[in-house]
This record gives structure tokens, sequence and C-alpha cells, in this order.
């Protein structure tokens, strides 16, 4: 058994490190625990080259830039990568972490696994799947310069995406099913080469040699169909999460915390994970609750 933490986090994508980065400057003990073998979560490995615009105190950052920003601002020797934790439970007054290299002790834990192991979640048409131009992320997006992209989509991402390749494009079309946007519209204020149907929804694809030429859309009220030529289709619907094995109490795959961001005794959990009234599942508002662990356990 080794030393006992004052917190150990579980995930380190932007909410685990920015967590980590809080307790960092606090000189709180904690220890970072992440599956992968590299930090950063989605946002190094489905967005990296996507631009930041909700922290706020920076204008606009490169998503991988601002990863890099918080690892420069933890201590190397408290983060362990590649470690799968296995199972929590109590221990004594405390709680026992057993990941797949070792067994570990803390006061708290807070679980910042966002969606951890998921899928995107397509648009659902026929002839989508080996579509190669039907894209669910983008790491770097030079292939799109010049290009016609339509993206399916709603929320901030799907908005934060149409702002930043409208620079690039021969023309982008931003698609959702509700009449208003559920991510910030301030976002794609004063954007170029950039239409915007609401609301519609997917209704089918015309193919040629295997890649998608045109994506029909469907008035959602009307039943309407506009035919859009497309390069690309960037289906931003997010991602189905997987089940997780911990024993907590569940809204579908995410974990119900009470207004402390309890889930359980000495329990946290906070970022895309948590769920409860309310929720924004964007950075900013994952960063808040961070600071509010910070102040529970100070």
């Amino acid at each position: 058994m080794q030393k006992k933490h004052k917190i150990i986090i579980v995930g380190a994508g932007p909410i685990g490190l920015y967590l980590a980065s809080l307790c960092q400057e606090k000189e709180i003990d904690y220890l970072l625990l992440e599956s992968s073998d590299h930090v950063g979560g989605q946002l190094i490995n489905l967005y990296p080259e996507k631009d930041i615009v909700d922290i706020p105190g920076i204008e606009s950052i490169k998503a991988k830039d601002y990863i890099a920003l918080l690892v420069s601002k933890i201590d190397p020797d408290k983060v362990r990568c590649s470690v799968t934790v296995q199972s929590i439970s109590k221990y004594k007054e405390d709680v026992k972490v057993i990941t797949s290299d070792a067994t570990y002790v803390s006061e708290y834990i807070a679980l910042a696994t966002g969606l951890g192991f998921s899928k995107p979640r397509p648009m659902g048409v026929e002839g989508e799947e080996n579509t190669p131009n039907i894209i669910y992320s983008i790491k770097e997006y030079n292939h799109l310069k010049n290009k016609k992209v339509a993206i399916l989509g709603g929320g901030d991402s799907a908005l934060d995406w149409a702002r930043t390749l409208s620079k690039i494009s021969d023309g982008i079309s931003l698609i959702h099913r509700r009449t208003e946007f559920r991510g910030n519209p301030e976002t794609i204020k004063g954007c170029k080469n950039l239409a915007i149907y609401l609301p519609y929804v997917p209704y089918s694809i015309t193919k040629e040699n295997g890649l998608a030429k045109v994506l029909i859309i469907e008035q959602v009220e009307t039943k309407q169909h506009i035919d859009i030529p497309v390069d690309y289709i960037f289906v931003n619907y997010g991602n189905i999460p997987a089940s997780t094995q911990f024993e907590l109490d569940y809204d579908a795959n995410f974990v119900k915390v009470d207004e402390h961001l309890f889930a359980a005794e000495h329990i946290f959990a906070i970022g895309d994970l948590a769920s409860y009234e309310n929720k924004k599942r964007r950075i900013a508002p994952g960063n808040e609750e961070a600071r509010k662990i910070i102040n529970i356990i100070i």
C-alpha cells in the first residue's frame, strides 16, 4: 500500500488537468491517473487544432496549446499514464483505488474521465458506413481547405468548428435539427462562407465512387428536401459513452452528483462524466466544478 494522497484524480483530459493544476497551485497533494498513454483526452484525440473560445481570460487558443499550457503547470512526477482504474472502494475513513499497476489510498477521489471509452454517434442514413469523406472527428484540417463541408450538429463543438473551417473552406453548411442552436450562436456571428439550415435533419446521401457527393436534408416540419453538394460531411453529434465499472448512481451513462459534486462519500465526479440539473458539458463549467472541489477539500 502506497502513501495516502489528499486526492486522486482519474482522467487527464482538460478538466482533470485543470484540477491537477489547481492542486499544484494550492500545494494540495494529488495523483493524476490516465488510462491512455498520453494526457489531453478528447482535445488531443479528436480535435487538437480546434480553436477554444470559452475559457475565461483566454480569448482563443488551440486545443493542443491549451493542453500544453495545463501540463506546464503540474508536476510530471504526479502523473501516471497507461494506468487503468479497476475498482474504487471505501478504506477505513478514506478511499482505496486499485489500478492495473498498484493500489493507492486517498482522502478523496475526483472522477474526470469524460465520456471514457466511446464511439461517435452516426447521422443514421443508408450508406453512411464505409464512406471515407463522412468524418466524425478532426485532428488537423488542411485537407478541408477550399472544400465544401457540411457540419451536422448544434452544440458548441459544431459551432466552434463552423467558425474555424469557414475561414478556409469553399463553403460551410451548418445543419441542426432544432430551430435554435444548443451552443452559443455568438460563436458564428459574422462568419463568411456559412449557410445555416434550421430545423433540418439528414435524409439521405448520394454517392459516387464510394464517396458522398450530395447530402439531402429534410425540413423537420414541412418535410421539404434540399440537396447540398459536399466534399466532406462532418457528423458532430458527439459520442455515445460506454458503461463504466464504478458502482455509482447513473443517469444513462453519466454519474449523478449532488450540489457539492459528490457521487458518493469522498468521491467527486466532474466534467462531462457528471450529471445534474442544467449541466453544461463545456470546458469553462467543468473548470468551475474543479474550483468548487478545491474549495471543499482545502
